[in-house]
């Protein structure tokens, strides 16, 4: 694990700051890393420490993807610290949760991001889905992506997780269709956020609606709007700034097997509490 002291002082050499000019608030710790406030007197940085880099390249690769387009923290620094690996980001004062207008703007901000064109669906890396391997193989079909690039790991790893067999043969049915109900739908590879929960998004105070923590590709935008209502419903200014009716029948059975892909990985990495969840969204697919 990272020692807090050992890390200001190497930052101070690599940012030729006066001796004990860096300080270090930790916000959060696990066992494979931590995150923290770096205090110098000119500002204040976010850092995220892990032992293994490549989530941290990930997260990098991914913010300067979208950074032409939506607002994303900026990042200062990618590399070694304190015998592991580190990515400090700028410090973002956050605002208020979004209001009804701030929906909208994210809508319509997601359309910008989904309008950027990709030449096959994936991407030119893996990268990661909270703890988990997101695999990015390019493919030029969007339903033979998602389900053997998107479906097919999360099952694998669910049922090493101890994913109950009459569910692991639901999900296993559900893949087998899912093949036909996206051959059906007209979908260019598009670049979206890939990981966009309420928890990775805000507004600062001045209003502007920003992201974190992506975890990007080119895939069908349907896949942000649908991770949004993971865990709720979103205000429907979200869906008009969007342009998409979110009631139409057939965005209801895409959302439900989007969401299907989270659902699992959240067994993966959490255990058996999203169990019933991944059951209804199986019966309700299965039902179509």
């Amino acid at each position: 694990m990272i020692d807090i002291d050992t890390a200001a002082r190497e930052l101070e050499i690599l940012w030729s700051l006066p001796g004990r000019d860096c300080r270090l608030q930790p916000l959060g710790q696990s066992g494979a890393g931590l995150t923290a406030i770096i205090h110098t007197p000119a500002q204040r940085f976010f850092l995220k420490w892990m032992s293994d880099g490549d989530p941290l390249e990930a997260e990098q690769d991914g913010l300067t993807r979208l950074a032409p387009v939506v607002r994303v923290p900026g990042w200062r620094y990618l590399g070694p610290l304190a015998g592991g690996q580190a990515l400090i980001l700028e410090w973002l004062e956050l605002g208020q949760s979004l209001s009804r207008g701030q929906w909208r703007e994210l809508g319509e901000l997601l359309r910008r991001l989904h309008s950027v064109p990709g030449e096959q669906f994936g991407y030119h890396r893996d990268n990661w889905i909270g703890a988990s391997r997101q695999y990015n193989a390019p493919s030029p079909d969007w339903a033979t992506f998602f389900v053997n690039q998107r479906l097919a790991p999360q099952w694998r790893w669910a049922c090493q997780r101890g994913l109950p067999a009459a569910e692991a043969g639901q999900v296993e049915a559900v893949m087998a269709l899912a093949m036909d109900w996206l051959c059906e739908v007209t979908v260019a590879p598009s670049l979206v956020h890939g990981d966009l929960w309420s928890g990775n998004l805000g507004t600062l105070t001045d209003g502007t609606v920003v992201l974190f923590d992506p975890a990007v590709y080119y895939g069908h935008g349907e896949v942000d709007l649908a991770m949004l209502e993971l865990f709720g419903p979103v205000p429907e200014e979200c869906h008009r700034g969007y342009g998409i009716d979110p009631h139409d029948p057939a965005v209801v059975q895409r959302k439900t097997l989007y969401n299907l892909y989270h659902l699992l990985n959240h067994f993966v990495l959490f255990g058996g509490g999203y169990l019933n969840a991944i059951t209804r969204s199986c019966r309700t697919l299965l039902s179509y």
